[in-house]
């Protein structure tokens, strides 16, 4: 599967805060790295930091301020 930058800027972006969010439990992964873990923490670890670097390439490009509304759905 080809995605094109167009493809991911048409991606909806997460608001500012999210993307700090994000960002900080990656720099927190990043520290748990640094420490002593065992194998499958290791793995479970680096699984999750890509992940957050897959959805912060994706969804944080061009971060929004506010989030947009969810509009309530007919019943």
């Amino acid at each position: 599967m080809l995605i094109t930058s167009a493809d991911i800027l048409a991606l909806p972006q997460f608001s500012q805060q999210e993307c700090q969010k994000l960002n900080a439990e990656r720099r927190e992964i990043r520290r748990q790295l640094r420490q002593p873990y065992t194998q499958e923490q290791g793995k479970q670890l680096q699984a999750r930091e890509q992940e957050l670097l897959r959805l912060l390439k994706a969804h944080c490009r061009q971060p929004v301020k506010v989030p947009p509304a969810i509009e309530p759905t007919a019943a």
